[in-house]
């Protein structure tokens, strides 16, 4: 689409192109990063965030971790009847075992997850201005309303104020003259 736009043949109009990258970048294509980047026209330095999957996962870890040491306490007090089940003969324990017993410690600890981090989302992006990474937190923490839309850090580098926008996946700095001088 780009190259038609630019030979004077556009696929779609500008409109539909935003909406399609916006929809792409947000599925975490690697077709719309761009990097870090300035407009002339704006006066604006901005670069592209993505979803930070290891620090999304690590949000379950201790709930799997309470899971876990339930299903140990109830395998104790049962007289490790859990145990004994996994311990069936060939097919049967890895059936009981990779059928049900993690599947269950899974879904018990996402269902935890989901009702301490609601909508939780977690973005990484490099600094426009010194190339640092950064990362954001989007969503409800308990009974805590959190940032869904738009989130202001700071580097911890340059000491620019990033823009994270959690729907666009993108970080913008607020006042690119003051990054400069930084």
């Amino acid at each position: 689409a780009p190259l038609a736009y630019t030979a004077g043949k556009p696929l779609m109009s500008d409109a539909e192109y935003e909406e399609l990258k916006k929809q792409l970048r947000q599925e975490g294509s690697a077709v719309t990063f761009q990097g870090a980047r300035c407009s002339i026209r704006t006066k604006k330095m901005y670069s592209d965030a993505e979803v930070d999957y290891l620090r999304m996962i690590t949000l379950n870890f201790p709930a799997a971790l309470l899971v876990l040491i339930s299903l140990f306490a109830v395998d104790d007090l049962t007289g490790f009847e859990v145990t004994s089940l996994m311990e069936l003969p060939e097919p049967f324990g890895i059936i009981v075992v990779w059928g049900f017993i993690l599947p269950a410690v899974y879904v018990i600890s996402s269902a935890i997850t989901n009702l301490v981090f609601k909508d939780a989302l977690v973005l990484k992006a490099e600094c426009p201005s010194c190339g640092t990474k950064n990362f954001t937190y989007f969503g409800d923490i308990l009974t805590v309303a959190g940032n869904k839309d738009a989130n202001v850090v700071e580097c911890p580098e340059c000491k620019s104020k990033l823009r994270f926008d959690a729907d666009s996946r993108m970080v913008e700095v607020e006042n690119p003259e003051e990054a400069v001088a930084a």
